[in-house]
């Protein structure tokens, strides 16, 4: 009853930032340019707001386009040193509230990039986080229920950077604000300190026996949907030494549970589980048939476009898009048919289209190009549902070739629905001898199919004309394909031995590095 309480008291705390969203879908462009305007003021006092003329910007009769015209469009390179003078303790570079602490970037590229956490940017989030908690709770019943929201291990002591600033933030519930994280405490079906342990086996263990004991579990909410599968696997592959490790009333609940559902599954262990929140779009969509084995009837919900830098889109409902962020950030678009092009505001994009977002945050950044790709699939009122495609600044260049992710992501896709349909795993990656591309793949299909699907997407990588080219003059070699097992998780423990935690790992067909061979245990 008192969680009950304290879950009806947040829903009321949120409802404020849920109907300004509701009420902006119908009017994005006025929404956005204030947006604009209140960054200009909340920044032109900083060192980079003086350096790019943030005050006279917000004193022009055309403010978006002295905007544009201005303030460079910003990628890492260019933004890392004012986020290295804010590292090193100086105050007022891109904000003038200092960080509450920094967090290194999730994606699969670099693990050492750093962004500042500000409360401003906290706030930001809330208007989305809220927005996306409302809609869940009055359509699934968590009233009164546990969740586990993704928690995993930290892999690293804790840091500061040389101003003295906190690096990392332990759990997902940090992101919201004081009164949502004292609720989502009281509700965590696994306590915070868990991702504090020691090593991976014991965070494991720990993890999947505080989640057995929660039998009132009703939502999950987790990055990757890799990171809930093998953690399911692992827990089905132990499931009767972790029973003796619960209480024995709970142990034979989910013992009854196994024995009505027939097969071990979600339903079996949380019968009162509502919702399962993960990725489901760009590559994370090769991942959902794995996780779909152990879920009978539960909702899967597709988390929006969510990064460290910021929030684009805010899922709402079950569908696979969701609407933009319009009341978070200031959001600018590259039409990707028309990349020259001075970049569109949210409410200029079309149905079909496919774009990539410049993000202006609370935490400072400033036209900061996120390098995703979302595609318009409708409109929610007159403000555009996207979906996530892939990446952009994902980049494998042996000889030439330059293949971007997202190019290598539809071809891998094709050529996987002329030959061997779905897989539990695929990986495309660089091969040293003879230079060229080894295709990992982790299927039941025969030799014969998988060297027809590695045939397959040599051709369709031909279509770019920088691989043809490298093909024609033998600078790379015909792609062929190795069958790999445990291929998921020996990713997930590739990607953390490079820094990234298990948790926010995002999957990819595509991977720069050598030495997968090593990795995956098979032969050269």
């Amino acid at each position: 009853m008192l969680l009950s309480a304290f879950h009806t008291a947040w829903i009321g705390s949120m409802l404020p930032a849920q109907q300004r969203f509701a009420r902006a879908l119908s009017r994005p462009r006025e929404t956005q340019l204030a947006k604009l305007a209140a960054h200009l003021r909340a920044h032109e006092a900083t060192a980079y707001g003086r350096a790019h003329g943030f005050e006279s910007v917000l004193r022009a009769h055309d403010s978006l386009g002295a905007w544009q015209r201005r303030v460079p469009v910003a990628r890492w390179g260019s933004i890392e040193p004012w986020i290295d003078r804010i590292a090193q303790g100086e105050p007022r570079v891109l904000t003038v509230e200092p960080p509450r602490c920094f967090e290194r970037s999730g994606g699969s590229t670099s693990a050492t990039k750093l962004l500042p956490i500000t409360p401003r940017f906290l706030s930001e989030m809330g208007e989305s986080t809220s927005s996306w908690l409302v809609d869940l709770h009055r359509r699934h019943p968590l009233i009164g229920k546990r969740s586990y929201w993704s928690i995993s291990p930290v892999a690293r002591a804790p840091q500061r950077t040389p101003g003295g600033i906190p690096i990392g933030m332990s759990d997902d519930a940090e992101y919201f604000g004081s009164i949502a994280r004292d609720v989502i405490a009281r509700s965590m079906a696994v306590p915070s300190h868990v991702a504090s342990a020691p090593d991976v086996d014991t965070w494991r263990r720990e993890t999947v026996r505080h989640l057995l004991s929660a039998g009132d579990l009703a939502l999950i909410s987790v990055w990757s949907p890799s990171f809930l599968t093998l953690l399911l696997e692992w827990t089905e592959a132990n499931l009767d030494a972790l029973l003796g490790t619960i209480p024995v009333r709970r142990a034979e609940s989910i013992r009854r549970g196994l024995d009505r559902e027939g097969r071990f599954v979600v339903e079996a262990l949380w019968p009162e589980l509502a919702l399962i929140s993960c990725w489901a779009d760009g590559p994370a969509r090769a991942l959902l048939p794995a996780l779909k084995c152990f879920v009978a009837r539960t909702t899967l919900q597709p988390k929006g476009l969510l990064a460290t830098e910021g929030v684009v889109s805010v899922p709402l409902g079950d569908r696979e898009s969701a609407p933009i962020a319009i009341t978070s950030h200031f959001l600018e678009w590259i039409d990707l048919d028309h990349p020259t092009r001075a970049p569109l505001l949210s409410d200029a994009l079309r149905v079909g289209g496919t774009y990539s977002p410049l993000l202006t945050t609370g935490a400072g950044l400033a036209r900061y190009h996120l390098a995703d790709v979302v595609r318009v699939v409708g409109m929610e009122r007159a403000t555009p549902r996207v979906r996530f495609e892939g990446k952009l600044d994902r980049v494998s260049d042996v000889a030439g070739e330059k293949l971007h992710a997202s190019f290598v992501e539809r071809c891998v896709d094709d050529a996987l629905r002329a030959t061997v349909g779905d897989t539990r795993f695929v990986l495309l990656a660089p091969r040293a001898r003879p230079a060229g591309y080894r295709l990992y793949v982790e299927s039941d299909a025969d030799e014969g199919l998988l060297s027809k699907l590695a045939h397959r997407l040599d051709r369709e990588l031909a279509a770019s004309h920088p691989y043809s080219y490298a093909r024609d003059l033998g600078q790379l070699g015909p792609i062929d394909a190795r069958r790999v097992a445990r291929g998921e998780a020996r990713y997930l423990d590739a990607m953390i031995a490079r820094g990234q935690r298990a948790g926010d790992v995002k999957p990819s067909r595509l991977d720069a590095e050598n030495g997968w061979d090593v990795i995956f245990g098979v032969p050269s």
